[in-house]
């Protein structure tokens, strides 16, 4: 079932899928290039040096650009033994609550990301290697990443107070709720299951 969607959660579903796409092709760039750092080290026992360190920078850039499309995908793990048998407004408050506790954690993450990124900025810091790359570079997409983060949920936050207006509760679980093991199911074989209605798609309460 698809979500009404505005063209800012479009704009944002946009990014977030292409930086999906480039976060894969980087971390099997990186993989290869560690495979060969490892093959070249075991035969003539020479070094492509600063594979890990790249790896290291590749690594953490992908994990902050992969929250935002797991948040507009609904995939953060979030515990829902009473959760699913609450009534449907009771589990959109808990949802608009969660999405709160998101909003201040990423707000905090937000501030002491862009501590490291200032200082080293103005302490015009480089890595302790043979590469001596600036550690602002690395750092400001990284810092990046999470700046999109919280966009993201601003975007869904603004939709979901939008949606609460009108009193759509269905809508507000399609935007930030907990993905149904039917609705799971449905995304994997992209068949609808049977006996579901498109909810999403014409804001029903």
């Amino acid at each position: 079932m698809k979500r009404t969607e505005s063209p800012a959660i479009r704009l944002v579903n946009s990014i977030a899928k292409l930086s999906a796409w480039l976060g894969g092709i980087a971390l099997m760039g990186t993989a290869l290039m560690i495979g060969i750092d490892l093959i070249l080290r075991k035969t003539i026992g020479l070094s492509m040096g600063g594979a890990d360190e790249i790896a290291g920078y590749v690594l953490a850039i992908i994990s902050t650009w992969a929250f935002p499309i797991a948040l507009l995908k609904r995939s953060h793990i979030r515990v829902d033994i009473v959760y699913s048998h609450l009534p449907l407004k009771f589990r959109t408050l808990l949802d608009l609550l969660a999405l709160s506790c998101m909003t201040i954690f990423v707000g905090i993450l937000l501030f002491h990301a862009w501590g490291v990124l200032w200082n080293s900025i103005q302490y015009r810091s480089i890595s302790t290697t043979p590469l001596q790359i600036p550690q602002w570079i690395p750092q400001a997409i990284w810092f990046a990443g999470y700046l999109f983060f919280a966009v993201t949920i601003a975007v869904l936050g603004c939709a979901s107070l939008i949606q609460l207006r009108r009193q759509r509760w269905a809508s507000i679980g399609a935007l930030i709720g907990i993905n149904s093991v039917e609705e799971d199911i449905q995304e994997e074989t992209h068949r609808p299951a049977p006996g579901r209605t498109t909810t999403r798609s014409n804001g029903a309460h």
